[in-house]
């Protein structure tokens, strides 16, 4: 009997990197979860899913607290998944994956945060200055504050929604560099935008060989996290020196080679036949 594989929230080509498996696609805004007896079950209005493994592809959704539950079901549940289920917790958050860049000495761009009612009007600083809302992706939640006196009526609005908020400064930047490891192996990406968001309705982008700081910042923390897969997003001011702004365990993979994705799957491949 073939193993069963659920690809959450991922692309449809994943499906022929897995020949061996029986493949299936799952929404994570559609599903249901039971551990049982050992056993994880994955659930929707379709079917019910007893797992044997996990490509967890989930990129810019909502965030919702029951995706924390998820990854700590499948944690509980020692299905293989790829990033392991405990990379991908420790990376939930916007505020713990800082933390843990920090913790494994990289360079992450300074920021000040606030949480709580009328608190967000103290992180104020000198403008120009970026203003990211909650754990959202893709360019969601951010605002970039050019005149001081918009500032109170943009913290004024951010009160509605009500959640933490991360104030950083903007940087002029000379170029956004995205450096992708996935195994052993490693790329790197420059990346042109439309407007000021870095990796936002990307216009142009160029495959490079990763320079040799980014390599080592990437190399350390995929070792820190214990990941199988990890983009690092730096930006490079004009002088030259490197920020990083963050790391994706989830990272898209358009653009790179198509190497890559035969990389990916074979990680979760190899956890598998381990289990």
């Amino acid at each position: 009997m073939r193993p069963t594989l659920v690809v959450i929230n991922g692309e449809q080509y994943w499906q022929r990197y897995f020949p061996e498996s029986e493949v299936v696609f799952r929404r994570l805004q559609e599903c249901s979860w039971v551990l049982r007896g050992g056993d994880l079950w994955c659930i929707n209005r379709e079917s019910a899913i007893r797992l044997d493994g996990v490509l967890w592809r989930v990129g810019a959704i909502r965030p919702d607290p029951r995706h924390r539950a998820t990854l700590e079901l499948i944690r509980l549940s020692g299905v293989p998944c790829s990033n392991p289920a405990s990379v991908l917790a420790r990376c939930h958050d916007r505020l713990s994956m800082l933390a843990e860049m920090r913790e494994a000495g990289l360079p992450v761009i300074p920021f000040d945060a606030a949480l709580g009612d009328d608190m967000l009007r103290r992180l104020e600083r000198p403008v120009p200055f970026v203003v990211k809302v909650g754990n959202h992706h893709a360019g969601l939640g951010k605002a970039l504050v050019r005149d001081a006196g918009a500032w109170p009526e943009i913290a004024d609005l951010l009160f509605a929604a009500d959640d933490y908020a991360v104030v950083e400064p903007f940087i002029d930047y000379e170029r956004d560099v995205r450096c992708l490891a996935v195994g052993e192996r490693m790329w790197a990406m420059t990346r042109a935008s439309a407007g000021w968001k870095a990796n936002v309705d990307t216009r142009k982008y160029h495959v490079i060989d990763p320079p040799p700081e980014l390599a080592e910042h990437t190399r350390r923390a995929m070792r820190h996290l214990g990941a199988d897969v990890l983009g690092l997003d730096f930006l490079q001011a004009k002088d030259g020196a490197y920020t990083l702004l963050e790391c994706n365990d989830t990272p898209g993979l358009s653009g790179f080679p198509e190497e890559l994705r035969e990389d990916v799957a074979e990680c979760l491949r190899v956890r598998m036949r381990q289990r």
